[in-house]
């Protein structure tokens, strides 16, 4: 399944957007490309920048092809033009804990490669991923972000709101670096 941002990076004469479902043939790609642009964005929470234990529990086939078999689970590979960008992971029927918001889906993951950063492309994808998951009946999103760096600002400008504080689930990242916020809005 691919789903098709059209619209404002088309205007400007920059490539669509896809989101590629990611399937057997693409898993090893899908991996590939969530550890390189995590690499490129988080080093700096890890001790010895060795982010060992999140790629472990997130980007090995092994975790990622067992994770495809839950239905509410959705993986995508990110495209812009013939290029694969990114990768984002959506749950859909999934509510944070403590919280209850009717027909919710949480975005778990949208990781760009950092030479597509800062291209206008985060906006579009955002964008496709909300249609997605309004195109499947989803009222509500959420996501966690870090406190510190540009992913707040970003989201808050994409309409999203603070729900609340939390901390990165990973204790032996960085100390001073796991404050985390639960952000939220409506679709």
């Amino acid at each position: 399944m691919q789903y098709k941002m059209e619209g404002k990076l088309e205007d400007r004469g920059q490539p669509t957007i896809q989101l590629e479902a990611v399937r057997a043939e693409t898993l090893d790609l899908y991996c590939e490309i969530g550890e390189q642009a995590y690499r490129d964005h988080y080093l700096h929470l890890w001790p010895g920048q060795d982010p060992s234990p999140y790629i472990e529990k997130s980007f090995r086939p092994r975790v990622v092809h067992t994770d495809l078999t839950h239905k509410n689970n959705l993986h995508f590979l990110v495209i812009s033009g013939k290029i694969t960008v990114g990768i984002a992971k959506l749950i859909l029927n999934k509510n944070p804990e403590g919280l209850v918001f009717s027909e919710p889906v949480f975005l778990e993951k949208i990781y760009l490669l950092k030479d597509h950063t800062g291209r206008g492309i985060g906006p579009a994808v955002l964008s496709a991923l909300h249609a997605e998951s309004r195109k499947r009946g989803m009222c509500y999103i959420c996501l966690a972000t870090m406190q510190k760096g540009r992913a707040l600002s970003f989201y808050l400008k994409m309409g999203y709101e603070i729900l609340r504080e939390e901390v990165l689930p990973f204790e032996n990242a960085i100390q001073e670096e796991r404050g985390m916020y639960l952000l939220g809005r409506s679709l």
